[in-house]
Protein backbone atom coordinates (compact mmCIF):
# COMPACT_ATOMS: atom_id res chain seq x y z
CA UNK A 1 0.00 0.00 0.00
CA UNK A 2 1.31 3.33 -0.85
CA UNK A 3 2.05 6.01 1.73
CA UNK A 4 -0.04 9.11 1.11
CA UNK A 5 -1.15 11.99 3.50
CA UNK A 6 -4.25 10.39 4.31
CA UNK A 7 -2.47 7.59 5.93
CA UNK A 8 0.31 9.82 7.61
CA UNK A 9 -3.13 11.99 9.12
CA UNK A 10 -4.18 8.91 10.63
CA UNK A 11 -0.77 7.52 12.01
CA UNK A 12 -0.54 11.16 13.80
CA UNK A 13 -3.54 11.15 14.88
CA UNK A 14 -4.43 14.25 12.75
CA UNK A 15 -7.87 14.91 12.19
CA UNK A 16 -7.78 17.86 9.55
CA UNK A 17 -6.18 18.83 6.54
CA UNK A 18 -4.70 22.07 7.89
CA UNK A 19 -1.38 20.49 8.20
CA UNK A 20 -1.55 18.83 4.85
CA UNK A 21 1.28 20.75 3.44
CA UNK A 22 3.64 20.75 6.67
CA UNK A 23 2.96 16.82 6.27
CA UNK A 24 3.88 16.93 2.84
CA UNK A 25 7.16 18.65 3.25
CA UNK A 26 8.23 16.19 6.57
CA UNK A 27 7.56 13.19 4.34
CA UNK A 28 9.94 14.60 1.32
CA UNK A 29 12.73 15.26 4.02
CA UNK A 30 11.95 11.50 5.79
CA UNK A 31 12.12 9.90 2.38
CA UNK A 32 15.92 11.49 1.77
CA UNK A 33 16.86 11.08 4.95
CA UNK A 34 16.06 7.12 5.14
CA UNK A 35 17.93 6.89 2.02
CA UNK A 36 20.66 8.54 2.87
CA UNK A 37 21.30 6.88 6.25
CA UNK A 38 20.28 3.16 5.36
CA UNK A 39 20.31 2.91 1.49
CA UNK A 40 16.99 2.07 1.12
CA UNK A 41 15.05 4.09 -1.69
CA UNK A 42 11.00 4.61 -1.70
CA UNK A 43 10.67 6.61 -4.84
CA UNK A 44 12.74 5.65 -8.24
CA UNK A 45 16.30 6.89 -8.69
CA UNK A 46 18.74 6.66 -10.51
CA UNK A 47 22.16 6.74 -8.57
CA UNK A 48 26.01 5.65 -9.40
CA UNK A 49 28.22 3.56 -7.29
CA UNK A 50 31.99 3.85 -7.77
CA UNK A 51 34.31 0.80 -7.73
CA UNK A 52 37.79 0.85 -7.13
CA UNK A 53 38.39 -2.29 -7.37
CA UNK A 54 37.52 -5.95 -8.48
CA UNK A 55 35.67 -7.79 -5.93
CA UNK A 56 37.56 -10.45 -4.18
CA UNK A 57 34.71 -12.91 -3.30
CA UNK A 58 35.13 -15.84 -6.43
CA UNK A 59 31.58 -14.70 -7.46
CA UNK A 60 33.09 -11.04 -7.86
CA UNK A 61 29.54 -10.31 -6.40
CA UNK A 62 29.37 -6.00 -5.42
CA UNK A 63 26.69 -4.79 -2.75
CA UNK A 64 24.82 -1.82 -4.19
CA UNK A 65 24.61 0.73 -1.84
CA UNK A 66 20.98 1.82 -3.14
CA UNK A 67 18.52 -1.28 -2.32
CA UNK A 68 15.94 -2.16 -4.01
CA UNK A 69 17.16 -2.03 -7.34
CA UNK A 70 15.57 -2.90 -10.78
CA UNK A 71 18.45 -2.00 -13.03
CA UNK A 72 22.43 -2.39 -13.19
CA UNK A 73 24.81 -1.45 -15.90
CA UNK A 74 28.30 -0.15 -16.29
CA UNK A 75 30.46 0.43 -19.48
CA UNK A 76 33.46 -2.16 -20.15
CA UNK A 77 36.96 -1.12 -21.92
CA UNK A 78 35.42 -0.89 -25.20
CA UNK A 79 32.89 1.77 -24.47
CA UNK A 80 30.23 -1.39 -24.78
CA UNK A 81 27.25 -0.85 -22.18
CA UNK A 82 27.46 -3.70 -19.79
CA UNK A 83 23.79 -4.63 -17.96
CA UNK A 84 24.81 -6.76 -14.81
CA UNK A 85 23.00 -9.52 -13.22
CA UNK A 86 21.14 -8.77 -10.03
CA UNK A 87 21.80 -11.38 -6.82
CA UNK A 88 19.70 -11.28 -3.87
CA UNK A 89 21.24 -12.83 -1.20
CA UNK A 90 19.08 -12.54 2.60
CA UNK A 91 17.38 -9.72 1.16
CA UNK A 92 20.17 -7.61 0.03
CA UNK A 93 20.73 -6.78 -3.41
CA UNK A 94 24.49 -7.62 -5.59
CA UNK A 95 25.50 -7.08 -8.98
CA UNK A 96 28.22 -9.78 -10.56
CA UNK A 97 30.78 -8.20 -11.73
CA UNK A 98 31.76 -11.39 -13.63
CA UNK A 99 32.27 -9.78 -16.83
CA UNK A 100 34.71 -9.49 -19.57
CA UNK A 101 36.08 -6.92 -20.29
CA UNK A 102 35.76 -5.04 -17.40
CA UNK A 103 38.37 -2.33 -16.66
CA UNK A 104 38.65 -0.69 -13.09
CA UNK A 105 37.96 1.44 -11.31
CA UNK A 106 34.43 1.64 -13.13
CA UNK A 107 31.12 2.85 -11.96
CA UNK A 108 27.96 0.97 -11.58
CA UNK A 109 24.64 2.95 -12.63
CA UNK A 110 21.53 1.97 -11.33
CA UNK A 111 17.75 2.38 -11.23
CA UNK A 112 16.59 1.56 -7.20
CA UNK A 113 13.39 1.76 -5.65
CA UNK A 114 10.30 0.92 -6.77
CA UNK A 115 7.12 2.56 -4.46
CA UNK A 116 7.27 -0.08 -2.13
CA UNK A 117 8.90 -0.97 0.98
CA UNK A 118 9.01 -3.63 3.54
CA UNK A 119 6.58 -3.26 6.67
CA UNK A 120 9.76 -1.99 9.07
CA UNK A 121 11.05 0.87 7.16
CA UNK A 122 7.15 1.89 6.31
CA UNK A 123 6.48 1.94 9.97
CA UNK A 124 9.84 3.98 10.69
CA UNK A 125 8.92 6.36 7.53
CA UNK A 126 5.35 7.00 9.18
CA UNK A 127 7.02 7.43 12.89
CA UNK A 128 9.79 9.67 11.70
CA UNK A 129 7.55 12.19 9.70
CA UNK A 130 4.94 12.23 13.40
CA UNK A 131 8.14 13.15 14.53
CA UNK A 132 9.02 16.04 12.38
CA UNK A 133 5.47 17.20 12.37
CA UNK A 134 5.41 17.31 15.69
CA UNK A 135 8.54 19.55 16.04
CA UNK A 136 7.59 21.76 13.76
CA UNK A 137 7.79 24.61 16.83
CA UNK A 138 3.73 24.14 18.23
CA UNK A 139 5.23 21.28 20.53
CA UNK A 140 8.54 21.24 22.42
CA UNK A 141 9.61 17.70 21.46
CA UNK A 142 13.09 17.32 20.38
CA UNK A 143 13.68 14.73 17.20
CA UNK A 144 16.22 11.84 18.30
CA UNK A 145 19.36 12.47 16.35
CA UNK A 146 20.12 8.96 16.41
CA UNK A 147 16.94 8.16 15.21
CA UNK A 148 18.36 6.19 11.42
CA UNK A 149 21.51 5.02 13.77
CA UNK A 150 19.00 2.70 15.70
CA UNK A 151 16.73 1.96 12.82
CA UNK A 152 19.51 0.48 10.59
CA UNK A 153 20.93 -2.66 12.88
CA UNK A 154 17.04 -3.30 13.85
CA UNK A 155 16.82 -4.23 9.68
CA UNK A 156 20.48 -6.04 9.37
CA UNK A 157 21.17 -3.39 6.48
CA UNK A 158 24.94 -2.09 7.39
CA UNK A 159 24.43 0.08 4.40
CA UNK A 160 24.88 4.23 4.19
Amino acid sequence: MPLDLAKFRNWARIPHTYDDPAIQLAYLSAVREMEERTGWCYDSVTRTQYVGVEPTNTEKLLLLSRQPVTAATTVDKNSATVTLTLVTINGLQYASLDEDDLEYPLVVTMTAGNGSINELLEMALLHRVTQHVASRGDDTQTLASDYWDRICPMMGKGIG
